[in-house]
């Protein structure tokens, strides 16, 4: 690096000697130097149209790369509108650097002064500061190292004097400290647990984002191979598991009729990096009262957290896993309950999940099944793709019916359960894999948040298709509250027309009311679906989800 560089161009060496290749970002004067610097020394620049969309972005971009991801947010304002996504992320987990523009040090007086650092903690990110500038290239290694290692959403703030203040010398190149290895569990533990196991008869293997995080797919299904178990996932593990023949899909809310069969069926139910939350157990309805319930997590606190477990193991999941097949094989357990792997148990997997379970069709002239829609869009849209959800009533029917090859190629915005930040993690899903097709679903109160980036991913050239739930409302409190008894017309609104809006931005689109209002998607994907395509799917506002139903219940 050159003598009497300012302190935002070293920094922004650093961060790509780091790893970091991508930003997502709105510019204004507190971070523009700092963004011209990342873009000078590399880094590629992807500016949205909202501070909170760019950090959504960046989100699923971090999820779906494991790469050191940068947001770039001006101070006060920016930031303020940036929190919503980083709240998102935090409570993900998602590694992941927020580069947030500050006023000069002691410019308490500057109308974009806050205090950003209460902020940034309030939503359960950390706060970290380059406090001058000889501390700084110290300050941001230490930033990014809990980015990275810890698996933290970090808001670094950047004052405008320490960005623009000089900095003398060589400045060699930062390094990180190695990555901590996999942590292994206590051999007795895993002796206890094999013991369990041996003992079990219904056996069930449930993994989550951990188990996404540890890479310990294959692993799990050598196990439940070794033990005759069936295989299910949290909604942060969606798509593991996904060609496997004894795979149930998502267990609790968003699970099939047989998933919640056989779930409630197990005598032993395996949780590798999956936290057993009111969700992923419907309030506790999908554990029998006799099974036993072991947890593995890297991180102690949630061990028996939300419910009692018989065996908490303190371990890394892939490297739990590799010590249950070593010592089940110590001790000549192979297929112990070969009974629940039979044909029989084949057939109730096949024609009970989503996409073969009965139901009334609810869909007339005027309005469709969401059900049915979302079973025709995904036989028509590529099998190879991407898919980001948006949190709303609607969220359950994506998961269920919009399949995806593996977990990477899934984003389910819903950690903070904020509607709106749909659009913009199917964006960042999109830049993170190059020339796929990437598949949004959102509601129309969510997708009218964050309409703004429509533009942002047709100027960027994404190949995607935008599913709309469109009720022409907040479809949950519509749901929730007119059960008691409310009026529910402040939360209903006109109808929009998302076709005409998206032709309006440039996009090709379509308005649906029956399956062959689809067939312009379907020419669309013969054309080898180039640009964005919108679907604005006029669905039945009658149907309440069952999920939704079941966990609000009047």
């Amino acid at each position: 690096m050159g003598n009497n560089s300012t302190v935002a161009a070293v920094l922004a060496k650093d961060l790509v000697a780091l790893g970091a290749r991508t930003c997502f970002g709105l510019l204004g004067t507190a971070n523009f130097k700092i963004s011209h610097a990342l873009v000078q020394a590399g880094v590629k620049l992807i500016s949205a149209r909202h501070e909170g969309n760019a950090a959504s972005m960046a989100d699923a971009y971090a999820k779906a790369t494991g790469e050191l991801t940068l947001v770039s947010v001006h101070s006060g304002p920016g930031l303020t509108n940036a929190i919503t996504g980083i709240g998102e992320a935090a409570k993900s987990r998602t590694p992941l650097l927020v580069l947030a523009g500050d006023v000069p040090t002691g410019s308490v007086k500057s109308n974009f002064y806050i205090e950003q650092a209460d902020l940034v903690r309030s939503v359960g990110a950390v706060s970290e500061r380059i406090h001058t500038p000889q501390s700084a290239r110290g300050d941001l290694l230490r930033a990014v190292t809990r980015a990275l290692h810890d698996r933290q959403t970090v808001v670094l703030s950047l004052p405008l004097d320490v960005q623009d203040a000089k900095l003398n010398g060589s400045n060699p190149p930062l390094e990180l400290t190695p990555v901590p290895g996999r942590l292994h569990p206590d051999p007795e533990d895993v002796r206890r647990l094999a013991e369990a196991i041996a003992r079990a008869q219904r056996p069930l293997i449930l993994a989550g984002r951990g188990a996404v995080l540890s890479a310990a797919e294959q692993s799990l299904i050598e196990l439940a191979d070794r033990i005759g178990a069936l295989l299910a996932t949290s909604v942060c593990g969606h798509g593991l598991f996904a060609e496997n023949p004894w795979s149930l899909g998502i267990s609790g809310g968003f699970s099939s009729p047989v998933a919640d069969e056989l779930i409630s069926e197990s005598d032993l139910i395996l949780g590798f990096g999956v936290s057993f939350t009111q969700w992923t157990t419907k309030k506790g309805k999908l554990i029998a009262p006799d099974a036993s319930v072991a947890q593995i997590d890297i991180e102690a606190p949630k061990l028996g957290y939300q419910m009692p477990v018989q065996h908490a193991l303190l371990g890394d999941a892939k490297a739990t896993a590799e010590a249950l097949l070593a010592e089940l094989g110590r001790r000549g357990v192979s297929n112990p309950t070969p009974g629940r792997r039979n044909d029989r148990t084949r057939e109730r997997i096949r024609s009970g999940d989503n996409h073969h379970s009965l139901y009334l069709d609810q869909s007339n002239a005027q309005v469709i099944d969401p059900r049915t829609l979302s079973k025709a869009v995904d036989e028509i849209l590529p099998k190879d793709r991407v898919v980001a959800s948006d949190s709303g009533h609607f969220c359950g029917w994506v998961p269920r019916y919009l399949r995806v090859p593996n977990p990477k190629a899934s984003c389910l915005s819903h950690s903070f359960q904020s509607v709106g930040l749909g659009l913009p993690s199917a964006i960042g899903l999109a830049i993170a894999n190059p020339g796929k097709l990437a598949v949004l679903g959102a509601g129309d109160g969510g997708f009218m948040m964050s309409i703004a980036d429509l533009e942002t991913a047709i100027r960027l050239g994404l190949r995607m298709c935008i599913l709309i739930y469109n009720d022409s409302s907040y479809a949950a409190e519509v749901h929730y509250f007119r059960r008691q008894g409310y009026s529910v017309d402040i939360v209903q609104f006109p109808d929009t027309d998302f076709a005409a809006i998206a032709r309006g931005y440039g996009a090709r689109a379509a308005t649906v009311r029956t399956i062959a209002d689809l067939a312009a998607v379907r020419t669309w994907v013969g054309e080898g679906a180039p640009g964005v395509f919108l679907i604005d799917g006029k669905i039945n506002p009658d149907i309440e989800a069952d999920w939704h139903a079941e966990h609000f219940p009047s």
